[in-house]
């Protein structure tokens, strides 16, 4: 499909949000719609609304009455990784999702896509659009506080931060816990070069309890998000399945990217392409587990790590190319970052003190020791490292937020 880009109309602040669940297991991976209305709070510029990066597990796309593109959405989400999950071979479960379009009179149609196993983009779902049919629905508004704003946000990448387990009493201390992130993300390279390109706001939303759920300790919270630990079966790693709950915070203002900040001081987190961060606000690790975390939520970078405890089971298909800019397969190595390696690099690149000091093609990584290679030996997105992305993650990180500025 060639897309093009387009005016959109009615309320510049407009979009068409349809809320949806992915279902099945395994083998199967369908979407059932829930319901379609309009809010109103579009970040999105016309330059930015055709997503043309090729990343994630799955697009979507709104279709003109011509048969033109007039936006796309690549992303990923639990359920492409639950799905490769030892769970996935037992039972059938469906996940929260969701997607907002700029609201446009042009859109006929909403086509959703999926990545198949040799990297190819299979139609799932096409639905027709009438906007006679679809109304303004009426979300809980909480306030917003604007941390830093230098611009329009159709012109800036704004990143928005929600609450999760924050009592009303404790709000005064979400907000110290967003300045402390949003500081960490501007003073880590290479963030640190868009000082005037990123918005930072936050939705002050309270929970009736303090902190998230751990159910392999038995302790279960009512919050306003649902985070909980131990998701898929993995101590530390820290997501919420309510998504549309989110989408509904976020809905109080504009939001190119979510990052939400859960009141714990114990270690976790979680990010997804195009969909949320998560993180941990008070660990001594904070600081690198939001910048990694926003690693893989908005520059869909992917895990260089092959050591660690993961749900996912063979998660990468060795003779595909994976979509991750900072991982290689070497099937089509010319299209990552062949184009910054030093004449002369050999191809596996050995580890050693020399070879570490630059950017290479090591083995190991996306979970695996062998079969999979990343751009650096150490890297933020490797390991417990603070501002330590390697040079192909920070090209990465540059194209995405110039996608986002004007």
């Amino acid at each position: 499909m060639i897309c093009a880009i387009f005016g959109f109309s009615q309320n510049a602040d407009d979009v068409l949000r349809i809320d949806f669940y992915r279902c099945g297991n395994h083998n199967v991976d369908s979407i059932k719609i829930k319901e379609i209305f309009i809010q109103n709070n579009n970040s999105i510029g016309s330059w930015s609304a055709v997503d043309d990066f090729d990343y994630g597990e799955y697009r979507i796309e709104a279709i003109n009455s011509k048969g033109e593109c007039i936006f796309r959405k690549g992303y990923s989400s639990l359920f492409c990784e639950w799905k490769e999950t030892a769970e996935a071979n037992q039972k059938d479960m469906e996940f929260e999702e969701s997607v907002v379009i700029p609201y446009s009179k042009d859109i006929a149609k909403v086509v959703f896509y999926i990545r198949d196993s040799l990297n190819f983009w299979e139609q799932q779902k096409s639905i027709d659009i009438n906007l006679s049919n679809y109304k303004r629905k009426s979300l809980k508004k909480y306030p917003v506080e604007n941390l830093s704003i230098c611009g329009k946000a159709e012109e800036k990448l704004d990143i928005l931060f929600l609450p999760d387990g924050y009592t009303k009493k404790e709000l005064p201390k979400f907000k110290e816990d967003c300045q402390n992130a949003m500081n960490w993300i501007l003073a880590a390279s290479p963030f640190d070069e868009f000082k005037d390109k990123i918005n930072f706001r936050a939705v002050m939303a309270p929970s009736v309890d303090s902190g998230p759920d751990f159910p392999h300790k038995g302790i279960i919270k009512n919050t306003v998000l649902n985070s909980s630990f131990n998701t898929f079966g993995i101590e530390r790693y820290l997501t919420t399945l309510t998504y549309h709950a989110v989408m509904d915070l976020a809905s109080n203002s504009y939001a190119d990217h979510v990052i939400i900040l859960i009141n714990t001081n114990e270690y976790g987190g979680g990010g997804f392409y195009n969909f949320f961060t998560l993180s941990a606000s008070r660990n001594s690790y904070s600081n690198y587990l939001v910048q990694h975390e926003l690693g893989h939520g908005l520059c869909g970078l992917g895990d260089e790590y092959y050591t660690s405890d993961v749900a996912v089971e063979d998660f990468y298909n060795f003779n595909v190319e994976p979509w991750e800019p900072n991982l290689t397969t070497l099937v089509d190595f010319s299209s990552k970052w062949d184009s910054l390696l030093e004449k002369g690099t050999a191809i596996p690149t050995p580890v050693n003190k020399e070879n570490c000091k630059k950017i290479g093609v090591f083995e190991g990584g996306g979970y695996s020791a062998k079969g999979v290679f990343r751009p650096a030996c150490e890297c933020t997105m490797k390991s417990v490292r603070y501002n330590d992305f390697c040079e192909v993650c920070k090209v990465s990180t540059r194209k995405i937020i110039r996608w986002y500025s004007r």
